[in-house]
C-alpha cells in the first residue's frame, strides 16, 4: 500500500505559529503532526509514501530525508503551493498513484492510529474516514445512503441532510484511480486550482463506490487554527495516550 500526503500549504491562518514552522512540524506531545502520521502508516506496514511539499520545504525534507523507519519516503513539489489547493497538489502526484492503491492524507491532521487501522482493514475498497456529528460551513462534509455509500461530499453541500465531516484521510481503490485524475483535471482545467480535491471526488461518485468509515469513537482533529492546535495539546493527544494504554 502506497501514501500520498499533502503538505504544500503556508497555513495563513496559523499565523504567526506557522509562519517559520511548517504546520506539519509543529509539537504535540514530542513529535511533529507529520511524524506522528509517519508513525501510524509504519506500523500498519504502508511501505511508501509520497510527500506533496511546497511552503518551507527544506524543513519537512531535511527532517525525514527518504526514509522513515521501514518506509521510503519521495517528494515532490507544487511550486505553485500559494494559487492553488489540494485538487492541484494531489494531481500533480498521478503517475505515483494510477493504477494502485492507496491512502489519502492531509498533513495536518492528528489522530490515534487506529484511524489508519481502520481504513485499511474497511471491507470497502475505497474508504473514508467520517467523524459522525453535525457539521458547519467550513467542514468537508458528505451525504450518504442507508448502505454507508457517500453520495455527496463537498463543503457546499446540504448542512441538514450531512452525516458528518470527512476528516482528510481516505483510501481509494485502484480501478478508479484513471477516473479520478480526468476528475482532478476537470477541476483544473475549469479554471479551480484553489478547489478542495473533494470536488473531484463527488464528479465520480455516480461511477464508482465510495463509502464511510464510521471513526468517530477515534481521537482526530484537523489543524487550521491556534485554537485547534490547543485543542489537539490539551484535549486529543490525552485521549490518544489514555486510548493506548486501555
Amino acid at each position: 500500500m502506497k501514501a500520498v500526503i499533502l503538505a504544500a500549504g503556508s497555513a495563513r491562518r496559523l499565523s504567526p505559529l506557522a509562519d517559520n514552522t511548517h504546520k506539519c512540524l509543529l509539537d504535540i506531545g514530542g513529535k511533529g503532526i507529520l511524524e506522528h502520521q509517519l508513525d501510524a502508516l509504519d506500523r500498519y506496514g504502508v511501505a511508501e509514501a509520497l510527500i506533496v511539499v511546497g511552503f518551507l520545504k527544506e524543513q519537512i525534507q531535511d527532517r525525514f530525508g527518504n526514509q522513515y523507519r521501514n518506509m521510503s519516503l519521495t517528494y515532490i513539489e507544487n511550486p505553485d503551493y500559494a494559487t492553488t489547493n489540494t485538487v492541484y497538489s494531489l494531481y500533480i502526484t498521478r503517475e505515483f498513484f494510477s493504477g494502485e492503491d492507496f491512502l489519502y492524507l492531509n498533513a495536518d491532521v492528528v489522530f490515534h492510529h487506529e484511524l489508519i487501522r481502520r481504513i485499511l482493514l474497511s471491507e470497502n475498497a475505497s474508504a473514508l474516514g467520517v467523524e459522525v456529528k453535525p457539521c458547519g460551513e467550513e467542514e468537508v462534509k458528505v451525504i450518504v445512503n442507508n448502505n454507508h455509500k457517500i453520495q455527496r461530499i463537498g463543503k457546499k453541500i446540504d448542512i441538514e441532510r450531512s452525516l458528518g465531516e470527512f476528516v482528510g484521510i481516505a483510501k481509494f481503490a485502484a480501478e478508479m484511480t484513471n477516473d479520478f485524475i480526468d476528475a482532478l483535471k476537470t477541476v483544473i482545467d475549469r479554471g479551480e486550482k484553489m478547489a478542495f480535491f473533494e470536488k473531484a471526488v463527488d464528479l465520480i461518485l455516480d461511477r464508482h463506490d465510495l463509502y464511510y468509515e464510521d471513526i468517530t469513537d477515534i481521537p482526530v482533529i484537523e489543524i487550521d487554527f491556534p485554537e485547534d492546535l490547543e485543542k489537539a495539546r490539551k484535549h486529543i493527544l490525552p485521549r490518544i495516550i489514555a486510548r493506548d494504554e486501555d
